[in-house]
């Protein structure tokens, strides 16, 4: 598949959005910092330690997987070891407590830094900035039937998965995957995972930080329409649907930009071009098994736990390399028997 070329979680006194395990009604350009069921065949893998599970884990449950977040490029392992929540597979895991989120209400300010929602810590909000003395807050309220996952470049204790730029055709010596401005958002997307059987996985560009806010400011991309205000990240996250089954004959989808509101349009001229696409009405923010998030210097592959469930195991891919081996393949050059 090729890829185009190319920010605040609820703290409560049962979950911490340090912890790795983001809204809206459900339904390369410079550094970007907009803001400011049954578990998988190969469960052996899933660390449930290192802060990758929010919450205790009583004895006697086993945790529900929406499903994994995998960062292309790194074949499972980062040059310098996979360290609390930075690492190349993310698990999403139903939180004990819920932590997910609702709009609740808009409404215009003169001065938004001195609203009060955007001064209450424990609000969240996001402020729509329209002139310097105009802007448009919308609240949020705990949503008890979804659980938020947030990802981005920041350390800070509301990303529970830290994404670093990848670098094409780096190696893994120290430093090599550095580089000199990072076009990754502090705060990049959100995840927001239904809690019930459905388990439905929706991806919201930008995320909210340590304030629980998010700010888009006078010269970002945003709109109001039939009452509502929605707006696009800096660089924007680039969302592709694949087409049919990912476990078996899927084709690529169509590369579309997701709004900080979760609605899908056209991917703009450039990556930070001021004008959006095209709103495309029969397209979703929905993740599917095997939906690519493209956050401008990385991306990330999303796996269902439905389609975990059908992929092939550890076990599986030995039982055939034995196969393989059963039949004594031959070197055509040398003769000599190979050993896969």
């Amino acid at each position: 598949w090729m890829m185009p070329d190319h920010q605040k979680l609820a703290d409560s006194s049962t979950t911490t959005g340090a912890s790795a395990s983001c809204l809206s009604s459900r339904g390369g350009g410079p550094s970007s910092d907009s803001s400011s069921g049954p578990s998988s065949p190969h469960q052996e893998e899933d660390p449930l330690s290192d802060r990758l599970l929010l919450g205790p884990i009583h004895e006697g449950q086993h945790p529900v997987k929406f499903g994994e977040l995998v960062l292309l490029g790194y074949n499972g392992s980062l040059p310098h070891g996979e360290k609390g929540r930075r690492r190349s597979k993310f698990f999403l895991y139903r939180r004990p407590y819920p932590n997910g989120i609702k709009k609740s209400k808009h409404y215009i300010v003169k001065t938004p830094q001195s609203s009060k929602a955007v001064l209450d810590t424990k609000q969240h909000s996001i402020s729509y900035t329209l002139s310097r003395t105009q802007a448009v807050i919308v609240e949020y309220v705990l949503d008890e039937e979804t659980d938020l996952f947030q990802i981005g470049r920041s350390s800070e204790s509301p990303i529970d998965f830290v994404v670093m730029d990848t670098v094409a055709g780096g190696d893994n010596k120290a430093g090599a995957c550095r580089v000199a401005q990072s076009t990754i958002s502090r705060f990049a997307c959100r995840i927001l995972c239904e809690r019930n059987r459905s388990h439905r996985s929706y991806v919201f560009a930008a995320g909210f930080d340590s304030s629980r806010n998010i700010f888009l400011g006078e010269k970002a991309t945003k709109w109001q329409q039939d009452g509502e205000i929605d707006g696009l990240t800096t660089n924007g996250v680039l969302i592709m649907h694949p087409q049919g089954s990912f476990c078996g004959g899927a084709t690529p989808g169509i590369w579309r930009e997701v709004s900080v509101g979760g609605n899908v349009y056209a991917i703009r001229e450039s990556r930070s071009a001021p004008k959006k696409g095209v709103r495309i009405e029969d397209e979703t923010n929905v993740l599917r098994d095997g939906s690519l998030i493209d956050l401008c210097g990385a991306t990330l592959l999303f796996r269902s736990a439905e389609g975990l469930m059908k992929s092939p195991t550890k076990q599986h891919l030995e039982a055939r390399v034995e196969e393989l081996n059963a039949g004594r393949p031959q070197c055509p050059v040398g003769l000599n028997t190979l050993v896969i």
